[in-house]
């Protein structure tokens, strides 16, 4: 016997629905049997319990043409649906769930649908109303109503499909488990779009959805798809232009009458008698649903995701990223300079590798500039904020998933990294590298506070990491105190600071009465004790000028300092070396915490002598009275000054020797920080060989 039809029904522990179900499937097929077609069930029972499989065994399937009965053990509605879908006998194949109702008129409707539209497109019911825990009502559309763009976000079409066999010769479900993955239907359509197969509905059809306390719907919070190849930024590109532009800006789509849907559901005689046949099977099924119901449209789904991903993979082919680097933003200097010499140094050895930067908090200005060669920049944060910023995480994750599954994360403590870690940690493959500085600290009525946010991504994702990277061993000693992780590799890779000068070829010191402070301005490195420093040096010695060059990430705050006397605010800076040390008698550098400064290096490199507090890993160069003056740190800013005060005066009263200091510390920097010691630290932490060209 031909069979028109095969309905795929999946069964795991439904006993008690079971006669609700298959009676409302029964009456479907014996409709469709006066209407000529013949059909076929097929029971998939996946590690069914002893109930369901007892009531399948003692179930009358007279209604149907034929039945077949299969036992398996996935665990998995996705592949069992896929092991019935390859027992079924018919020409169309529609899928059944084992707690669902649906209209008498379902198998004939999506017949005439599937006959009118042709092998290369699914068909959905039109409406699905829900009952039991939850309610709802929702009308479906075709594909030409219901953009592509929108299932980056939420699924346009639901679960219970029906198509000419030879799609699944293409497409199969996916086994939507582990992690945090689940929706195997949400995936299978986003296949299904991106295979280039179109969607329309069985018109007057509905299926009514149980919902249950335990169902899928209500315990999926924060699930997500499978990786789908639709997200692959050349197929979501092909297939989502023409909705973008559609779109032109929207959020939401709009022009749907909620009412004026509710009032032709109303008035309908089809949609009576179904709601009739289907009340005469399950009581809870009630057209008074319909009347106290908003009624909802598939096109009204979030349109924001996946225009943000539009907007973030447009410029994207499918190549393969190897780096990843995650950072707030790209500033001038601090630990984005010093993660993109990781990074610079990486392609420099293996010229083939090809980095993505994506950035995800806001900044005015980043300094594109330092970014390396052949580098591809995504401003996240820019893109996510016009559309909606809640999405920034799952489109970062799909990118990754897309164009760089197998790279290596390069991860700047921030919060975006942090809470995309949070999130999901569970979905990532990939190796992943912490580059950890130092710790913030925070006084409060004279006493500190460490932010331990840092500490915490340590702790808490250790097994997601492969090393943990440091400019300077005290921040490692520090996590080492108080984490066990004797199973992750702790690196300490001393940032690279070139000289061309030579110790013995540094000019003899003569004071020129004027001190250097550079750095940012901002609560880190403390600038509000400059005027502190400043008035005790008044009182010491009027003569004495402090030059101030700096600017904040995030605000400009030098004006304040335009009314000290002793002060020259010099503006903002590019790199150290436009400074012209040479006309400084010393580095004035102050900090609340710090890893170790690039500033402070630079200073030394030139051949100026630093004057330092002892916080982070300042004082792994600057040691005390051997290549600097390191001052006992002190959150008291009046303490603090006089500290700086007395290591200024032996500066100027002939009590140390300025110059073996200066020499001292040239010598460490050449020694530990050259780019030849950078590059060797650099291939044995990332295990790599000199590819360079040069």
């Amino acid at each position: 016997m031909t069979i028109d039809y095969s309905v795929v029904l999946n069964l795991h522990n439904e006993a008690p629905y079971l006669k609700r179900t298959l009676r409302s499937l029964a009456h479907a097929a014996e409709f469709a049997r006066h209407k000529g077609l013949t059909s076929e069930l097929i029971l998939v029972l996946d590690s069914a319990d002893e109930a369901t499989r007892e009531w399948v065994e003692k179930a009358n399937y007279s209604e149907f043409d034929s039945y077949k009965v299969l036992h398996v053990s996935n665990r998995s509605l996705g592949l069992s649906r896929n092991d019935g879908i390859a027992a079924a006998g018919g020409e169309y194949v529609t899928t059944a769930d084992a707690d669902d109702l649906v209209s008498y008129n379902f198998f004939v409707q999506m017949h005439q649908a599937l006959l009118a539209h042709g092998p290369n497109t699914i068909i959905c019911p039109e409406h699905v109303c829900s009952f039991g825990d939850r309610t709802y009502w929702g009308q479906y559309t075709s594909s030409e109503d219901v953009t592509n763009i929108m299932l980056f976000g939420a699924n346009s079409y639901v679960s219970r499909i029906g198509c000419h066999r030879s799609v699944f010769d293409n497409l199969q479900f996916v086994d939507a488990r582990g992690g945090m993955k689940a929706f195997e239907d949400w995936h299978f359509n986003c296949e299904a779009v991106a295979a280039g197969y179109r969607f329309d509905v069985a018109s007057d059809t509905i299926l009514f959805y149980r919902q249950r306390r335990n169902s899928i719907m209500t315990t999926s919070h924060g699930r997500i798809i499978p990786f789908s190849r639709l997200f692959m930024p050349s197929v979501f590109v092909q297939r989502c232009a023409d909705d973008y532009r559609r779109i032109d800006g929207r959020k939401w789509f709009d022009g749907f009458n909620s009412e004026r849907m509710r009032q032709r559901l109303l008035a309908s005689d089809v949609i009576l008698e179904s709601f009739a046949a289907a009340n005469y099977i399950e009581p809870k099924i009630d057209l008074e649903l319909v009347r106290r119901l908003n009624v909802g449209s598939s096109k009204g789904g979030p349109l924001s995701p996946g225009c943000a991903y539009y907007e973030a993979v447009k410029d994207l082919d499918d190549t393969q990223f190897t780096d990843v680097v995650l950072f707030p933003f790209v500033s001038k200097g601090g630990g984005e300079k010093y993660i993109l010499d990781v990074v610079k140094t990486l392609r420099k050895l293996d010229p083939a590798k090809r980095v993505l930067i994506l950035c995800g908090e806001k900044y005015k200005q980043h300094a594109l500039h330092l970014l390396p060669e052949q580098c591809t920049f995504i401003d996240l944060y820019d893109i996510c904020s016009r559309w909606q910023l809640s999405d920034i995480h799952i489109i970062t994750l799909r990118i990754i998933q897309a164009v760089a599954g197998a790279s290596m994360l390069h991860i700047k403590s921030c919060p975006y990294a942090f809470s995309f870690f949070e999130r999901f940690s569970a979905e990532l493959t990939n190796q992943a590298v912490f580059y950890y500085f130092s710790n913030a600290v925070y006084p409060d009525r004279g006493v500190n506070f460490t932010d331990g946010s840092s500490l915490y991504f340590i702790s808490e994702f250790a097994p997601n990491l492969t090393h943990i990277v440091s400019d300077q061993p005290a921040s490692i000693r520090y996590a080492e105190q108080r984490l066990d992780i004797d199973g992750l590799k702790r690196e300490t890779l001393f940032a690279k600071c070139a000289s061309d000068l030579l110790p013995d070829n540094l000019k003899q010191f003569s004071p020129v009465k004027r001190l250097l402070w550079a750095s940012r301005l901002d609560y880190e490195k403390r600038p509000e004790l400059i005027p502190f420093i400043a008035a005790r040096l008044l009182e010491f010695d009027p003569d004495i000028v402090l030059d101030v060059y700096g600017q904040s990430v995030f605000v400009e705050n030098g004006n304040q300092l335009a009314t000290i006397p002793n002060v020259a605010y010099k503006g903002g800076f590019a790199k150290f070396a436009d400074l012209h040390a040479a006309g400084y008698d010393a580095l004035i550098y102050t900090s609340r915490f710090d890893g170790l400064p690039n500033i402070v290096l630079e200073a030394m490199a030139e051949g100026l002598l630093v004057i330092a507090p002892n916080v982070g890993g300042i004082g792994e160069i600057v040691y005390h009275d051997k290549t600097g003056l390191l001052l006992d740190n002190d959150f008291d800013d009046a303490t603090m000054a006089d500290r700086y005060l007395d290591a200024i005066r032996q500066l100027y009263d002939n009590s140390l020797d300025v110059d073996q200091l200066r020499k001292d510390a040239l010598s460490l920097v050449l020694e530990r920080h050259s780019e030849q010691a950078y590059m060797t630290r650099v291939k044995e932490i990332f295990h790599l060989a000199d590819g360079s060209h040069e």
